[in-house]
C-alpha cells in the first residue's frame, strides 16, 4: 500500500499537523493524523500540477488541504483520477529532453505557420470586408498626413498635368469598378521617382517619375502596377498584417474604429515598407495583362524598372520607387518574359 507523509491544514487557522494519506480503495483515499481522520473519493480531491519536484497541494472539499514532496507517491494515490493521468504524463513530457525539443519545434513551426500564413489571409478577409467608406476615410487621411510629412504641390507645367490626369481617367474607364480612382501628382525630393497607391484608390505620382519615363507608355505600365495594388487593397492589407493586435480584434469584434485610428500611421507606413513578394506578384499580373490588352509592349514595365534601379543606385535615395517596391532581377525577368 502506497502511503504519503504530508502537513495538513485545516483551512482556518496556521496551525499543520502531521498526516499520512494512503489508498483506502482504488478510488477513495484516507488522511489520518494528529487529530484528523477522514476519507473521501478520488474525484472531490483537487490535487495542484506537477511542477518538476515541488511541494504539491491536495484540496479538499471542505478547504482543508494537504502539502508534500513526495510527488510520485502521489501520482499513485491518484492513479485512479484521470488528472491525475494527465499530470503524469505532462511531468513525463517535461522530463525529458527530447520531448522537449519535440515540442519547442511543434510550437515555432505553430507560430511560423501563423505569421507566415494565418495573419496574411486574415488581413485580406478582414480588407475585403471593410466598407468603402473606411477606404476612404483612411486614404484621404492618409493624404492629407503624406503631403503634411513628404510631399509638396507638383510643379509639372499645368499641360502636362492634364495630359496625365487625362491619361489615368482614360486607363480607369476600361478597368471594372475602377472609375472612382483618382491620381494625385506631386513633388517631393524625400521619396524621389516614385507611386503610391492609397486605400481609396488614389495613386500617388511623383514629379521625379514622370520626368524620368522615357515615354507615356512607361508611366501606363506604373500606374497599371499601381492599380494592380489598389484591386488586391494591398496597402490596408500591409498595414493590417503589421498590426496584429488590431487585425485580430477587429475580426474577432468587427469593430472598425481601430482600423481608422492607424490612418495615422500610414503615411511613415507607405514610404517605408516593402510590400511581400506575392503582393508585387499580384500588382506586375495586373499590370502585364493591361498591357498586353492594350498592345503595349511587357518591356515599357522592364524599362522604367531598371531606369529607376540605376538611378537609386547612383543617388543612394532609399525611397525610389524600387526601394518601397523591391525589384528584384526575378520581377525584371518576369517582364521580360511576357
Amino acid at each position: 500500500m502506497t502511503t504519503v507523509d504530508a502537513r495538513f491544514y485545516d483551512g482556518k487557522s496556521t496551525q499543520q499537523r502531521k498526516v499520512t494519506i494512503y489508498s483506502e480503495s482504488p478510488h477513495h483515499l484516507r488522511v489520518v493524523g494528529e487529530g484528523v481522520d477522514f476519507s473521501c473519493a478520488l474525484s472531490e480531491v483537487r490535487p495542484s500540477s506537477r511542477v518538476g519536484n515541488t511541494p504539491r497541494h491536495l484540496y479538499f472539499a471542505d478547504g482543508s488541504q494537504c502539502e508534500t514532496e513526495d510527488n510520485d507517491a502521489v501520482d499513485e494515490i491518484l492513479s485512479g483520477a484521470h488528472t491525475a493521468t494527465f499530470d503524469r504524463l505532462l511531468h513525463r513530457w517535461e522530463s525529458r529532453l527530447g520531448y522537449v525539443l519535440i515540442a519547442l519545434v511543434i510550437t515555432a513551426a505553430s507560430l511560423w505557420a501563423g505569421v507566415t500564413y494565418g495573419i496574411p489571409a486574415l488581413a485580406k478577409q478582414v480588407a475585403f470586408g471593410l466598407p468603402a467608406a473606411t477606404d476612404r476615410i483612411i486614404g484621404q487621411d492618409a493624404l492629407e498626413g503624406l503631403d503634411q510629412a513628404f510631399l509638396e504641390p507638383t510643379r509639372l507645367p499645368p499641360k502636362r498635368q492634364t495630359e496625365l490626369k487625362a491619361l489615368f481617367s482614360h486607363m480607369v474607364t476600361d478597368i471594372p469598378g475602377a472609375t472612382d480612382y483618382r491620381i494625385e501628382l506631386r513633388s517631393s525630393k524625400m521619396i524621389g521617382a516614385n507611386a503610391l497607391a492609397l486605400p481609396s484608390g488614389i495613386v500617388v505620382v511623383t514629379d521625379a517619375l514622370v520626368e524620368l519615363a522615357s515615354n507615356d507608355d512607361e508611366l501606363i505600365a506604373v500606374l497599371a502596377h499601381e492599380i494592380g495594388h489598389l484591386r488586391q487593397r494591398h496597402s490596408l492589407r500591409q498595414m493590417l498584417q503589421n498590426s496584429a493586435m488590431v487585425l485580430v480584434f477587429v475580426a474577432v469584434t468587427g469593430d472598425i474604429s481601430s482600423v481608422m485610428s492607424l490612418g495615422a500611421a500610414l503615411p511613415a507606413m507607405l514610404v517605408q515598407f516593402k510590400y511581400s513578394r506575392d503582393f508585387e506578384k499580384e500588382a506586375d499580373d495586373f499590370a502585364f495583362d493591361y498591357l498586353k490588352r492594350h498592345d503595349i509592349p511587357a518591356g515599357s514595365l522592364t524599362a522604367i524598372l531598371v531606369r529607376i534601379d540605376k538611378k537609386t543606385g547612383a543617388s543612394g535615395n532609399s525611397l525610389d520607387f524600387l526601394s518601397t517596391h523591391p525589384a528584384t532581377q526575378e520581377r525584371v525577368d518576369r517582364s521580360r518574359g511576357q
